[in-house]
């Protein structure tokens, strides 16, 4: 069962309302004197005893009397002789005044019985001793009333469990308030946690001063963790910012060393080959860049950039067609310009391999700038759909070269929109596979 914050702060009010409740009920009792009323026969009901035992033949006394006993009340007739000493009688008492006026000089003897706990006198004089009445009858014997109190009292006059029932129920508030307390740091903890991101400044986690000590070990740890992550992510992208760094002189020092070539068909494959490792380099890093999030971010003219890219493309003799008038409205974003052109040229390099040709279009809608990109291929079934976004994962199932790339192309434009805010989503279309990306626009606000 989960044990919320809603829940833990109604566990602390009731509780905390049950208290009062117990508090208000004890001290109702303790004003009440409840010790010296619950052993008190009423006065009218007394002189009905004694009225009742005096009107009825001797011999059917016992029967009355055995009809009058009960756990609270013992009646039994006596002789004068038992009448107990003057010095315990409470007869002339003020507290007794009204059964002296009801019952006049009937009333001998007023006094506490004995224990019948056990327990010593002295200690529980004002709690479990009974109330004994000694009235005279009409033939000279003596009746005795003898009233028990229907519950054990305290000394101080309440019912016994009342002082643990307090108690357990203040030890239960404070319990509660004791458990908010130290799973709020655990909450702020959780929130911390789930914003901690490696490419971003880290995250301060709650402070745990007042806290238990598992908890603060718990806070300091996360907080070891998050260091180490972003130590680690920073270390990932200078080893692979230096392995581009010096691939790259050595593919500059391999492509002067091609030309040499005198096989035309060999130069250009070894060429190509060259020109994949880079890519592939590229392509890494900038998905690392886009993890730690260190990608540049300026304004740009979408709809100028992907102008100049299909024109490159078209330049470069790639069947590409952008059917969408992009020279009437601009179209701001923020992003990073290479991470912007990589996503492009990923998804047409694409379009032109799997679909013969790519039909480019563009739109703004709801805030958001849309590209979509349609082949001619035989598009994507609804399996591979999640599945093409995968890095290593291509839709033509060989791994030759000549028949596609790595199989990263959409994976990295995938990582790139989400660092930049957008989004990319692969459907068939008209003409064959279609993916579209949306980028969020530039608001001034």
């Amino acid at each position: 069962m989960r044990f919320g914050l809603t829940a833990r702060l109604l566990a602390i009010g009731a509780s905390a309302l049950l208290a009062l409740w117990i508090t208000l009920i004890a001290f109702f009792y303790w004003t009440s004197d409840l010790s010296r009323t619950a052993n008190r026969l009423p006065p009218e009901q007394l002189k009905a005893i004694i009225d009742l035992v005096s009107n009825i033949a001797p011999d059917e006394r016992q029967l009355a009397l055995a009809a009058l006993q009960s756990s609270m009340l013992e009646v039994r007739i006596t002789d004068s002789s038992s009448v107990p000493a003057a010095g315990d009688d409470l007869a002339d008492s003020a507290d007794f005044a009204l059964y002296r006026q009801f019952l006049g000089e009937k009333l001998i003897h007023i006094q506490l019985g004995h224990n019948t706990e056990g327990l010593r006198p002295g200690l529980w004089t004002r709690t479990a001793r009974p109330l004994e009445f000694w009235v005279a009858l009409d033939n000279g014997n003596i009746l005795v009333a003898e009233a028990r109190t229907p519950f054990v009292v305290t000394f101080y006059g309440l019912p016994a469990g009342t002082g643990a029932g307090l108690l357990g129920t203040l030890f239960a508030c404070i319990a509660f308030y004791m458990l908010h307390r130290e799973i709020r740091p655990l909450t702020r903890l959780a929130s911390a946690v789930d914003r901690m991101d490696p490419s971003g400044d880290p995250i301060p986690l709650p402070p745990t001063r007042a806290t238990t000590p598992e908890i603060g070990a718990l806070v300091r740890a996360f907080d070891r963790l998050q260091n180490r992550l972003h130590a680690m992510t920073r270390s990932r992208t200078a080893l692979i910012g230096g392995i581009q760094h010096d691939v790259r002189s050595f593919a500059t020092r391999l492509r002067l060393r091609l030309e040499q070539l005198p096989d035309d068909a060999e130069r250009e494959r070894a060429t190509s080959d060259i020109a994949d490792m880079i890519d592939l380099l590229d392509n890494a890093l900038l998905t690392s860049q886009a993890g730690v999030g260190a990608l540049n971010e300026e304004m740009l003219d979408l709809a100028e950039l992907l102008r100049a890219e299909i024109a490159d493309f078209r330049s470069a003799g790639l069947p590409v067609i952008l059917e969408t008038d992009t020279t009437q409205a601009e179209t701001w974003i923020i992003g990073d310009r290479l991470a912007l052109r990589r996503i492009i040229g990923n998804l047409v390099d694409n379009a032109v391999k799997y679909g013969r040709r790519a039909h480019v279009t563009m739109a703004v809608e709801e805030g958001r700038a849309r590209i979509s990109i349609e082949d001619e291929g035989p598009g994507f079934s609804k399996e591979e759909r999640e599945l093409l976004l995968e890095p290593f994962v291509r839709a033509e199932p060989s791994r030759a070269r000549k028949t596609g790339g790595a199989g990263l192309g959409l994976a990295v434009a995938q990582t790139l929109l989400k660092a930049q805010g957008g989004t990319i989503t692969l459907a068939d279309g008209k003409r064959g596979g279609l993916v579209t990306v949306t980028l969020p626009l530039f608001e001034t606000t």
